[in-house]
């Protein structure tokens, strides 16, 4: 290969890495945004019990998935088979299904606020697994970012008298699926389509179970009121609903660092403290503007070095 056909490729190369960045960031931001606006469809759904609601994210999901995968043709059925498969996607589903339960149970509660700040958090929580888990070097300003979260969080706990479990746990466990994800570097479909496969039988009983026990709507819906079949409609757009983000969160995981998603985060939670503020007329305190104050603030020292290093470039 000549020097002239060597440079092309190297052209080509680099345009390539260059595209799945765009792509990339594309589907992180796209997908946030959809999480964003979520509150606002849960919010429909407070007469249903968060774990039900759970339950028929995972049912329709796993169809919607599947039905995709059968027109991309795309086989995620052979991934099932792999014990590698289950050696990542199998705490991937469980972490997930834990955030998703305990994110519908905060907004059933009208803790969309704290939902929020959890998701603030959760840009830092992506930083520290990207240097603990993939050995990405964490900068000065990602420091100073750390330590203002850290010191948000604690006085938010001293001035406001409660700590704030939900939005820890929130940030943690996502931050936590999204690096599994990164790790187990399988495309986002079949991923997301075996995730919800190893799901859908304990979720369908767990929703027999309650409909059963606690009169909810199963999976035909309980016609018997007025509600019932808007209520059963919203449960099974539910599956589209879920399935759409996280296959662009999936895209976005395995193409771009994770420092670069971690700072995307962003979006989706101003988006829901907004709703929660002005729509759901939950209170923002002193403490909630120092602790917000402090990670909006890491936030920008982190936006600002992302921006720099990639005009240098």
């Amino acid at each position: 290969m000549d020097d002239r056909s060597s440079g092309a490729h190297r052209a080509g190369d680099a345009s390539s890495g260059n595209g799945d960045l765009r792509r990339g960031t594309l589907a992180g931001a796209l997908c946030y945004v959809v999480w964003g606006l979520l509150p606002l469809y849960w919010k429909l759904l407070d007469e249903v019990n968060p774990f039900e609601i759970t339950c028929h994210r995972i049912i329709w999901c796993f169809a919607v998935m599947v039905l995709v995968c059968v027109l991309l043709r795309q086989d995620f059925a052979s991934l099932l088979r792999q014990k590698r498969t289950w050696r990542y996607l199998g705490p991937a589903a469980l972490l997930i299904t834990f955030n998703w339960t305990l994110y519908i149970y905060a907004v059933s509660i009208d803790c969309i606020v704290e939902t929020a700040l959890g998701y603030y958090i959760n840009p830092l929580v992506s930083i520290l697994l990207g240097v603990v888990a993939f050995r990405e070097r964490l900068t000065p300003l990602q420091i100073v970012a750390t330590v203002l979260c850290t010191g948000g969080i604690l006085f938010f706990t001293a001035s406001y008298g409660q700590f704030p479990w939900i939005s820890l746990l929130l940030a943690v466990t996502f931050g936590a699926y999204g690096a599994v994800k990164k790790a187990a570097g399988y495309p986002a479909t079949q991923a997301l389509a075996v995730e919800s496969s190893m799901l859908v039988i304990p979720a369908a009983l767990t929703a027999l179970v309650l409909a059963g026990v606690t009169g909810g709507h199963g999976f035909l819906g309980n016609v018997q009121t007025a509600h019932g079949w808007t209520i059963t409609v919203l449960l099974v757009i539910a599956g589209p609903m879920t399935a759409l983000p996280l296959v662009l969160f999936g895209k976005a995981a395995t193409s771009i660092p994770l420092t670069l998603l971690g700072f995307l985060q962003y979006i989706s939670p101003t988006i829901a403290l907004l709703i929660g503020v002005f729509v759901n007329g939950e209170p923002f305190t002193l403490a909630h503007a120092m602790c917000f104050g402090c990670i909006w603030t890491g936030l920008a020292l982190v936006g600002y070095e992302s921006v720099a290093k990639s005009r240098s470039k």
